[in-house]
């Protein structure tokens, strides 16, 4: 076995010593190839490697600075033994190849390699053709396949650079020395036989051409032997006039320069469209005699398919999403593919050749010049920039920057791949603010909650108070205790009402608010009368309302509300006077608009604006103006809650809030809300405080004025009362006494057994027992009960006592 090895390793020197190119010059042949390796593949290092009995010696490189290194050094000769691809994604994690000592090596780091051979046509493998990087990276299957045709087209330069080589020393031996003529021709006899390109004698005979003597290959192109062809005319074996004419031109341009001419041509054939690469040199001949030309020919059909590859890749540059820049290092554009054309707006004729920096905004220009610094330094760059497209649009770019090197492995240019990332951004900043928002509103849930139980007592102790004394004084303060604890209600309800708004409805009540059928346009003329009662003379109003408009499903009361925010702002906004528009129309949102704002759904809506022509919101403060508690007015004037109350409402209905502001001319918000296909229905009429029948009601909350003033005005009105102070204690009351008890009235927040437990446990005993579900709470969307059960009903802190009475009489009737 050792002495194969030996024999083949022998043959596989022998065959690299016949190319003579070790320690030869770089030949743009060999560079070119090189480059077009580590373009297919996009990787910074590629090199064409041939490996002697000591050393690997780099005929052509892309990204690497040494020439040579030691034969045991890296995979070259792991791949070159193997005779196969060999392709390593990471070295770090293969074990194969993780203490290989390339690592160690002064100039690379070497993480991914993807190596083919060099085969000689005899078979010995006298190198590798090999891409580097210096990550972990994959190698697709087209990428393998396109290595292994580069890998042949170098050998067949090879080859053809040794075949030139040889020919040329052939025809100077020739001229040199008449003794070694034998010698010389059997010597050309031989290389012409076994030469796998296309070669042969040829003269002109004058407009035709006779073929003295082809080679095999030749012959085998033109599917004939080679005595076949000897003394034949170029027509006898099927080439045309027009390709005889071609040939005579060039065999003409060789005679009168005595250099060899280089030309390729095509032809169609049977089996397909074939391209063929010649050179014609003139042969010396004796005065008098024909003109005679020797030729060598390559088939070069595999080639131009390749290339034609190339070129489809590189099309791919101009149908990618992202825009492909790259400039060389004084900033000047060299490549503009399509997309960048669509992103920046600028025709490729426009932007090759100019500076980078005429094509951005001067307040771009420093950070540019920052990361033009970095990728010299470092090689790559990634991060977001702010650009300036051609119309003016201001863009969010996610860049990456990479250092080019040339053949010569000299930094030649530099490569940008920008992503628009603007509307990522944008989406990304609204669910940030919405989840904000969300946590803003959980906590304002918590507040009031306590708040709530503080006033419910007060007001309905209000009205007991009023009842049992006819002083006058006295019942002027309590009306002004009344009135404090309803704003102060109204104010807690008001920081709800940002994030969740006040649902309204109660289920089994008569007299409560709730999502009723209307028509926008009688609440926009009501705001008309009161805005032209109370708004100075110097504001105008105009009202625009379509015809037809589609009605809302909502709480008139909460609609007034958004109505009289929006409308007091734009107030304020002119405070020397102005217009104040009011317009109302239907509109169907489509899924484009619905994709990019992610409170909106597909369908019908009506569009409120309220457009006003004042002072006008700066556009830094723009985003914050919806945040509870942000206000601009001066301290005393405000409270920061009117637009974040407004934000609150809409979204409980299920529309959306678009602003939009033009400092000192005009401030725009339109407000969305869904519209239904119905006809609107007038909400019912209050009916009169109703008083009861002796019937006994259990009142169970843990707050000890709640109970004890909610039994002294139940009582008030005929009916009887029992308290508990939490659920486990309203259960055994219950037990004792269900017999007698009529209803019941829970707090849903309670210590040992919350409201919740408690419903579901007195349900279970006696699922007609009407309940009524107390809570701090803003919404019974936020309560676990049955809403469909006409024995419950939800009733909201702080109530009045002709709330709690009505709310009662509703649930017992049933």
């Amino acid at each position: 076995m050792k002495s194969l090895v030996c024999n083949n390793e022998a043959a596989r020197l022998e065959a690299l010593r016949q190319y003579q190119i070790l320690d030869t010059p770089p030949e743009e042949t060999f560079d070119d190839l090189a480059f077009l390796a580590a373009q297919i593949c996009n990787t910074p290092i590629a090199l064409i490697n041939l490996i002697d009995a000591n050393r690997q010696w780099f005929k052509a490189k892309v990204g690497l600075d040494v020439q040579e290194m030691p034969r045991d050094t890296g995979f070259g000769s792991i791949c070159m033994e193997s005779g196969e691809v060999l392709i390593i994604p990471d070295t770090l994690v293969d074990e194969r190849f993780a203490t290989n000592s390339l690592f160690s090596y002064a100039e690379l780091c070497v993480i991914f390699y993807a190596g083919v051979p060099l085969l000689a046509p005899g078979g010995e493998a006298i190198g590798t053709l090999c891409i580097v990087d210096r990550v972990p990276r994959q190698i697709s299957s087209k990428q393998v396949e396109a290595l292994q045709n580069l890998s042949r087209v170098i050998v067949r330069q090879l080859e053809f650079r040794r075949n030139l080589v040889e020919l040329a020393s052939i025809k100077q031996k020739y001229k040199e020395a008449q003794e070694a003529l034998h010698q010389s021709e059997s010597t050309l006899g031989s290389f012409f036989n076994s030469s796998p390109m296309m070669m042969g004698i040829a003269e002109l005979l004058d407009n035709d051409i006779r073929h003295i003597s082809d080679n095999p290959a030749t012959a085998k192109f033109f599917g004939l032997t080679p005595e076949a062809m000897q003394n034949r005319l170029a027509p006898e074996m099927g080439a045309t006039d027009k390709r005889v004419s071609e040939w005579i031109h060039h065999y003409r341009q060789a005679e009168r320069t005595q250099s060899p001419v280089k030309f390729e041509y095509s032809d169609d054939t049977p089996q397909g469209q074939r391209w063929v690469s010649a050179t014609v040199s003139a042969i010396a001949v004796s005065c008098g005699s024909r003109p005679q030309f020797a030729y060598v020919a390559e088939d070069i059909t595999e080639r131009k398919q390749i290339e034609q590859k190339i070129r489809e890749q590189a099309a791919l540059l101009d149908i990618v999403s992202d825009a492909i820049v790259v400039q060389d290092l004084s900033n000047k554009i060299l490549l503009w593919n399509k997309n960048a054309e669509k992103l920046y707006g600028w025709k490729s004729e426009e932007a090759i050749g100019k500076q980078s920096d005429e094509l951005l905004s001067t307040e771009f220009l420093s950070q540019n010049l920052e990361v033009c610094q970095t990728v010299l330094k470092d090689r790559y760059w990634q991060g977001e920039f702010q650009k300036t497209s051609k119309s003016g649009k201001k863009l969010i770019i996610e860049s990456r920057w990479t250092l080019i090197n040339d053949q010569h492995s000299q930094t030649k240019s530099i490569l940008t791949v920008d992503t628009d990332i603007t509307q990522k951004k944008q989406q990304e900043k609204k669910i940030l603010h919405a989840q904000r928002m969300e946590s803003i509103g959980t906590l304002a849930s918590g507040i009031a909650h306590d708040l709530n139980n503080v006033l419910s007592p007060i007001l309905m102790s209000v009205h007991l108070l009023k009842a049992k004394t006819d002083d006058q004084q006295i019942n002027q303060m309590l009306s002004i205790i009344e009135s404090n604890a309803k704003r102060g209600a109204d104010l807690v309800k008001q920081v709800l009402l940002f994030a969740r708004g006040i649902e309204g409805d109660v289920q089994g009540q008569v007299a409560t608010r709730q999502h009723t059928l209307l028509q926008v346009k009688h609440l926009i003329l009501e705001m008309e009368q009161i805005i032209s009662q109370t708004f100075p003379k110097s504001i105008a109003v105009c009202i625009e309302i379509q015809e037809e408009l589609l009605p809302i499903c909502a709480d008139s009361t909460q609609l007034h509300q958004i109505l009289i925010n929006l409308c007091l702002n734009a107030r304020d906004a002119m405070p020397t006077g102005g217009t104040l528009t009011i317009s109302a129309e239907n509109i169907w949102i489509d899924e484009t608009y619905a994709s990019m704002h992610i409170e909106a759904t597909v369908g019908a809506y009506i569009v409120l604006t309220i457009a006003d022509t004042g002072l006008g919101i700066n556009s830094e403060i723009l985003d914050r103006i919806f945040e509870p508690f942000f206000t601009t007015k001066e301290l005393g004037k405000g409270t920061g809650l009117g637009l974040s109350t407004v934000m609150g409402i809409i979204k409980k209905h299920g529309g959306l809030i678009k602003v939009s502001s033009c400092v000192g001319k005009v401030t725009k918000f339109k407000v969305y809300l869904p519209a239904v296909n119905q006809v609107p229905i007038q909400l019912l009429e209050d009916i009169e405080i109703p008083t009861g029948s002796g019937e006994c009601i259990l009142i169970v909350d843990d707050e000890a004025a709640i109970q004890e003033i909610t039994k002294t005005s139940l009582e008030n009105y005929n009916y009887t009362a029992i308290t508990a102070s939490d659920g486990m204690e309203a259960l055994a009351i219950y037990a004792q006494h269900k017999d007698k008890i009529s209803a019941a009235i829970i707090d849903m927040i309670m210590s040992n057994m919350d409201g919740a437990t408690t419903i579901r446990t007195l349900q279970n005993i006696n699922p007609l027992l009407p309940i009524i579900v107390v809570s701090g709470l803003a919404t019974s969307e936020q309560v676990p009960i049955d809403k469909t059960s006409e024995h419950t009903a939800f009733l909201p802190k702080p109530y009045t006592t002709q709330e709690l009475l009505k709310t009662l009489h509703a649930v017992i009737s049933q």
